[in-house]
């Protein structure tokens, strides 16, 4: 195999170089001058600019790729960084809007608790209030052994929502007024005024009105729409003059003998986190001591 000849190739490559400075010289003294360069010169820059075209490409394809790759990576940074920052901000907004939601509730059972000072009331949470029986039934963290009772009134976010269907020592279970389960042993109401009333029967609820269903009516007289519904307290099994809503209209079969009267309930049922359970009026308990 024939050996490479080191010493020509440095004799060449000074060749070049000595050349290549003789011709920036010439080249600098023209310009000086004022002169046209050489045909020497113009062979020798054009050659030089040519081979530097050559030699910087691939350095160019590669700077440029690097600085995709630069510019991709600080965009994946800032994307992963606004990532969390969205992450952060909706975990932030449903936290407020819980705490926004249970102040509410919170002042709604204030307020309500400011009405019952006539009544000895036991405060609650809802623990249990499952999806598939909504308007049917609740448990509450109250039970036996904080004197809770079977049919005793339960009310929440304003009104009266429904009654103690079972009791346990810890826990009691509530049946909606929405729900016919609350209705088996009917609620009796009073309509109208304090020195003019009549008695009737929550019996029902309907559902596409929103509104109970108040029959077996004492009385044929007129009612007005928003003349105010409250328990009467007959029977023994609930407390009187607890708020149970407002006459939105009544309807007569075609005999006109049953009368049923629709009340709007002053109680939400959508959202129940805390109630009040009543146990009896204050009067009741000054009586039976």
């Amino acid at each position: 195999m024939k050996k490479i000849n080191f010493s020509k190739i440095i004799i060449i490559a000074l060749i070049m170089i000595i050349s290549a400075c003789v011709a920036i010289m010439v080249s600098a003294q023209r310009y000086k001058a004022k002169q046209t360069p050489s045909a020497m010169s113009m062979a020798i820059n054009g050659t030089v600019g040519g081979l530097d075209k050559i030699i910087g490409v691939p350095f160019d394809f590669f700077q440029d790729k690097m600085s995709d790759v630069s510019n991709l990576l600080t965009t994946y940074e800032k994307n992963a960084s606004l990532s969390k920052q969205v992450s952060k901000l909706t975990d932030e907004s449903a936290e407020l809007s819980s705490l926004k939601a249970e102040n509410k509730a919170l002042k709604s059972a204030l307020a309500l608790e400011n009405t019952l000072t006539n009544y000895e009331k036991i405060s609650s949470n809802v623990v249990v209030r499952t999806p598939n029986a909504w308007h049917d039934v609740m448990t509450i963290d109250k039970g036996k052994s904080d004197g809770l009772k079977e049919d005793m009134i339960v009310m929440s976010n304003g009104g009266v929502v429904g009654r103690i269907v079972q009791v346990n020592k810890t826990t009691a279970k509530v049946a909606l007024l929405t729900s016919d389960k609350a209705l088996e042993n009917k609620i009796p109401v009073r309509l109208g005024s304090a020195s003019n009333p009549a008695y009737g029967l929550i019996t029902g609820y309907d559902a596409q009105q929103n509104a109970f269903i108040v029959s077996q009516m004492s009385s044929d007289m007129t009612f007005n729409k928003g003349d105010a519904v409250m328990t009467s307290g007959l029977g023994g099994n609930s407390p009187a003059d607890l708020t149970v809503g407002e006459i939105i209209g009544e309807n007569k079969d075609t005999k006109g003998i049953n009368r049923q009267v629709y009340v709007k309930p002053t109680g939400r049922f959508d959202n129940i986190q805390f109630v009040f359970v009543i146990k009896r009026g204050l009067n009741e308990t000054n009586a039976g001591e």
